[in-house]
Formats: structure tokens, sequence, C-alpha cells
């Protein structure tokens, strides 16, 4: 992996926590995970409904960019089990 990919990577890491704080605050319910955005990685938030039009969410965390997508009910996955 390239070391600005990996730089972001870890940006990405180390911002989830904070990210996931913010939106239980604006939305009640969130969850948090990684992915790509253009040529960084980012964070994507799934909320179980649409935020309030009175509430702005933050493009970025922390310089991290920021993308959400309403998903409906948010479970917790299990940990697979090994093989």
């Amino acid at each position: 992996m390239p070391a600005d990919l990996d730089q972001s990577l870890e940006k990405a890491r180390d911002a989830k926590a904070e990210t996931l704080k913010i939106f239980n605050r604006l939305a009640g319910s969130a969850a948090v995970g990684i992915t790509r955005i253009g040529d960084q990685y980012g964070l994507k938030v799934n909320l179980a409904e649409p935020l309030a039009e009175s509430v702005s969410p933050p493009s970025s965390v922390n310089g991290v960019p920021v993308c959400i997508e309403v998903t409906g009910q948010i479970t917790k996955r299990l940990p697979a089990e090994p093989s």
C-alpha cells in the first residue's frame, strides 16, 4: 500500500470513534465504517433514519472525509466464526 494511502487509513481509524460519537448525538443511532472515498480512505456513516432538516452533518471529521447513507435499522455484526 502506498505511504499516503496507508496514512489516510490510519487517520480514518483514528477518527472513527469521534465520528460515531458525533453522529450518535445528531441521529440517535449510527454505525461507522471505513471506506474508500476518491483516492483516500474515509468514513461511511450508516443512519437508521434521515437527519432532521435543521441538522447540518460534518463533511469531514479530523480531516477525514465522511459520506452518509440512510440504511434503515442499525444492527451490530457478530464476529465471524473460525473455519
